[in-house]
């Protein structure tokens, strides 16, 4: 099932709360009828996340202690991938039954589409998660609930920027070549439907848009990680008694870039890392903590 044509019938808001679960590693469950179809569909959202080290819950893992030791390098190395764990379809109740934390899990249900049955599984979720998004992809019936977490306090600015991307360039891209072709040959000498077939794009259009998130995505990482080594940094010195804080200003154009508010990279180094550095960043005044830094390192 494509992610595209799936994010295209849903409202904005929906298609954010997706992304912004992605980056937050926050669960992610997909309901549906067709097995194949939920399973494809975790294969494409586990793509997006490509900075992150997938496992395959039954395949690459199996047992509680096994989990724990594909991830314990999580918390003792930065640099190593965090985890992206895929659970499919045939295989989620195993893990539900068996495991109680499921960061960066993303898990397929196959079900019924009948409101009762799915409201009965969502409930007895609940008692194991505090929250998780639903995914339901129901024949001509898609839709997308965040469980135990207000979507109206969280700030959803970048990953809305993310699509507005998508559909912007894509769209550029897609004139381009059809202004391209279209000057290399004269349509009037061809048949109307070779000239239609010439000039559909809608495969390469799926192709654009999965690179252009990708990028997005990869540059907001390498901007939040270079953030992250600066406020490691700073923390440092303030372990051993040097109080040292950084504006936002200084701090976005220090990593270059400003795509993403200061308090979104706070929200997703926490989850990425699970660092708190909130505490670090002083708001709307410049502070010369760089040199603080380099006076650390001589």
């Amino acid at each position: 099932m494509n992610f595209f044509k799936i994010i295209e019938n849903l409202k904005r808001t929906e298609s954010s709360l997706i992304l912004f679960c992605l980056l937050d590693r926050i669960p992610i469950i997909v309901f549906g009828e067709d097995h194949q179809k939920l399973d494809d569909f975790l294969i494409d959202l586990s793509e997006f996340v490509h900075f992150r080290k997938e496992f395959v819950f039954y395949t690459d893992f199996i047992s509680f202690s096994e989990y724990n030791d594909l991830i314990e390098n999580e918390n003792i190395d930065y640099n190593s991938l965090r985890a992206n764990i895929r659970c499919p379809s045939n295989v989620a109740f195993k893990a539900l039954n068996q495991f109680n934390s499921f960061e960066s899990w993303l898990i397929g249900i196959e079900i019924s589409n009948h409101k009762d049955k799915v409201d009965s599984l969502i409930n007895s979720i609940k008692k194991k998660l505090d929250h998780f998004l639903s995914i339901f992809l129901f024949s001509g019936s898609f839709s997308v609930k965040l469980q135990g977490i207000n979507w109206k306090l969280i700030d959803l600015s970048l990953e809305q920027n993310f699509l507005q991307k998508i559909s912007q360039d894509t769209e550029k891209s897609v004139t381009k070549m059809m202004r391209v072709l279209s000057e290399k040959i004269n349509l009037k000498d061809f048949d109307k439907d070779l000239v239609k077939t010439l000039l559909n794009f809608e495969i390469e259009k799926n192709e654009l848009k999965k690179n252009i998130l990708k990028k997005e995505i990869q540059n907001f990482f390498s901007g939040s990680k270079r953030a992250f080594f600066i406020l490691s940094r700073l923390n440092l010195l303030n372990n051993i008694d040097i109080n040292t804080k950084i504006g936002s200003k200084t701090l976005l154009d220090t990593i270059d870039y400003d795509e993403a508010s200061i308090e979104r990279m706070i929200s997703f180094i926490r989850k990425e890392w699970g660092e708190d550095f909130s505490i670090i960043i002083e708001n709307g005044k410049k502070v010369n903590a760089l040199d603080s830094i380099q006076s650390l390192w001589g």
